[in-house]
């Protein structure tokens, strides 16, 4: 058996890799000039705020991550400064070190093709160890363009955005409305919140908002008077403090891009937060005519779902009509007809929306239901997030974006940058795409990184599109170029028109799930759209990412439904997928459990650092009876097969003891003590294992 060092451990964990598909490699297909003109390394020459989060795999399961920073850039293909913030669990859990990494200093390399699509790596220290993060982007101006982490130890979307150098404390008097996500302090629940505040001169708060949701819990978390301060700097800081019980002040550095748009990213660990905040002075009114809304979470069976689709309002207290599309787990249905209403209160709006599908499952199809979010106006759209306890149920839990439309139509001879972000089978996927509408077709290439599993330049063949009056769209890519690393060859998208430079689009197939943005290109531009239209999004965050070993080709993952369905193999019980139940076991036998889960891994990391098992017997009670939670697992990839790699998942294996194994002592014993929706602060202690 090998052991690794420290440093070496937290290389892996965090992603010290040999970059593919970056650098001087020469390219699968070569890539040309958009309609609105050839970028190149001089297309990024100044500094940008970029954040991008995701899943990081590099040790263990996992975990969510985000990363928010600046990049300067000298035209030349060289990144010559810059800072990074990292909130990271995975290796704070594996190593017990802190899980957020602050203001760490940051060079690096890209290199951009004429289409617009760019690699790149950035490189850091922490503790004394050198880790590099791999970057894949595409532009749609030399001010906005979309990116992706891309290397083989995590994946993650987001944006990069000039910044603006003028911003000083005085500029940000006014308010703004904002949107952060990501996960609480167990790493394993999903986390989200919205809100508002009003600043003064000197970055005080002087009135504000904010509404919580804790893995599909807002009760308590509604409504909640916020204060604080939020102060510019290179970052700057903020401190927003609320009477949510566990929560109370949460401490974020703050990334200026301008005056209108600030960049958030959670420090102090209380819980995983990052989002954007825009501007709002004098939009506190729910906008009306006819709008675009994207929406995506977990569902009530702690699922991935997403939906998207169209409102009619008339701005004061209706919701007049609409449509949704949904994709949850791979069910894809659409809702033809929804109503609602809005009751507004200053910066705060309510919005119940009648007829959606969000998550709910109703004799294991999918429900529609009337469901109740918190709505924060701000200049370009709306900041959304599910209030209503999962609509009766306390799990699931959704959040998105509304946005005014303004087009109903695309242009049939533009260039286009596109990012997806989703979870198939294999985990969490990100993609970065460049394609040319040419009529009602479309041919360019693509990059994508299927939880470390990288594919560069590879051709996404033609698709095809049709748009109707309403802004409503289709887009089928049918024969995807692939290779080893590829699991989806096809791609369905419903896309929605925003405005003439923006489409937001979920995808409809059912084998994958996923949310993204598709925006106009043009390198001369130094502005394509508003703050809002082009950095908003509905993030797309997989909490639990790795799916069960014997995957349906819907990605379902049911409830526990009281039935342990296994095969067996060579003395192992294999459950089909992640189950919470009752599980019979003779009395006397020994029990080996790969220990997967985030919260369990730092109760046990000092057992099963190495062989990620621990043994130990589970005395009998109650007619042999042993109660026991799984988890998806995918054990630390270190360059072999990845099939092979991902094959342990949800294993228990059972075997006799030897009649001199003693039993574990009661001290080493560890009580389940599941709270299952823990406040930050918290921790729940998933997996714990005890006979009783």
């Amino acid at each position: 058996m090998s052991l690794r060092s420290p440093a070496s451990l937290l290389a892996v964990a965090l992603g010290l890799l040999v970059l593919t598909g970056c650098g001087g490699m020469t390219p699968i297909n070569l890539a040309g000039a958009p309609p609105g003109g050839a970028f190149s390394n001089t297309s990024l020459n100044s500094t940008y705020i970029f954040s991008f989060s995701g899943c990081d795999a590099g040790y263990g399961e996992g975990s969510f991550f985000a990363s928010v920073g600046s990049l300067t850039a000298n035209g030349n293909g060289n990144f010559t400064g810059g800072a990074i913030d990292i909130d990271d669990p995975s290796p704070g859990a594996a190593f017990q070190t802190g899980d957020v990494f602050s203001r760490l200093p940051v060079s690096g390399n890209y290199n951009m093709t004429p289409d617009g699509r760019g690699t790149g790596s950035i490189s850091f220290t922490v503790h004394g160890t050198q880790v590099q993060f791999g970057l894949d982007f595409v532009l749609t101006s030399g001010s906005h363009g979309l990116i992706t982490r891309f290397d083989n130890s995590g994946s993650g979307s987001g944006t990069i955005d000039l910044q603006t150098s003028d911003v000083v404390q005085s500029t940000l008097q006014g308010s703004y409305a904002f949107g952060l996500n990501g996960a609480d302090s167990t790493t394993l629940n999903s986390l989200a919140t919205v809100g508002s505040f009003t600043l003064d001169g000197n970055g005080n708060v002087t009135s504000g908002l904010e509404d919580f949701g804790d893995n599909g819990d807002s009760s308590g978390l509604r409504d909640l008077a916020l204060q604080g301060t939020v102060n510019v700097g290179s970052p700057g800081s903020a401190q927003l403090t609320t009477p949510a019980y566990g929560f109370g002040t949460l401490r974020f550095d703050v990334w200026v891009v301008d005056a209108a748009h600030l960049k958030l990213i959670e420090t102090d660990s209380t819980a995983f937060l990052e989002g954007d905040a825009f501007v709002s002075t004098g939009q506190t009114s729910f906008p009306s005519g006819q709008l675009v809304f994207t929406l995506s979470g977990e569902d009530t069976s702690d699922g991935s779902f997403a939906a998207g689709g169209l409102l009619t309002s008339d701005g004061s207290s209706q919701i007049t009509g609409g449509l949704e599309d949904v994709n949850d787990e791979g069910y894809v249905e659409q809702a033809p007809a929804i109503s609602g209403n809005i009751t507004s209160n200053g910066a705060r709006s309510v919005l119940a929306l009648k007829g959606i599908y969000n998550g709910s499952f109703v004799n294991a199809d999918l429900g529609t239901g009337t469901y109740t979010f918190a709505a924060y106006p701000c200049a370009g759209g709306v900041m959304l997030l599910e209030i209503d306890n999962g609509a009766g149920s306390t799990l699931g839990v959704s959040g998105g974006t509304i946005y005014p439309q303004s087009a109903t139509s695309i242009s049939g001879s533009s260039g286009y940058g596109l990012n997806l972000s989703g979870a198939n089978g294999n985990g969490e996927v990100d993609m970065i795409a460049e394609f040319t509408a040419n009529g009602n077709s479309m041919t360019g290439l693509y990059d994508a990184n299927n939880s470390g599993m990288l594919v560069s330049d590879l051709n996404l063949g033609t698709g095809t599109y049709s748009v109707s009056s309403n802004g409503r769209g289709t887009l089928s890519i049918p024969d995807i170029q692939t290779n080893d690393n590829s699991l989806i060859g096809a791609l369905n998208l419903t896309f929605y028109v925003v405005d003439s430079s923006k489409v937001v689009f979920l995808e409809t197939d059912g084998n994958q799930l996923s949310t993204g943005t598709f925006q106009t290109q043009n390198a001369s531009a130094e502005t394509a759209m508003s703050a809002f239209g082009a950095a908003a999004r509905s993030p797309f965050i997989v909490m639990r990412t790795m799916p069960s070993v014997h995957l349906t080709p819907r990605l379902s993952r049911q409830k526990y439904d009281g039935q342990v369905r296994s095969s067996h193999e060579h003395g192992l019980i294999r459950p089909e997928k992640p189950v919470t139940g009752l599980f019979k076991m003779p009395c006397g036998k020994t029990i080996t459990v790969r220990l997967p889960g985030k919260s369990v891994w730092r109760q046990l990391s000092s057992y099963v650092r190495a062989s990620q098992e621990r043994r130990g017997f589970c005395a009998p009670v109650d007619g042999h009876d042993l109660r026991l939670r799984t988890f998806s697992f995918r054990p630390a990839y270190s360059g072999g097969n990845h099939s092979q790699s991902r094959s342990e998942q949800n294993l228990l294996a059972y075997e006799p003891p030897s009649p001199s194994t003693p039993p574990v002592p009661e001290s080493t014993r560890l009580l389940p003590h599941h709270h299952p929706h823990p406040r930050a602060g918290h921790r729940s202690h998933h997996g714990h294992l005890l006979a009783h």
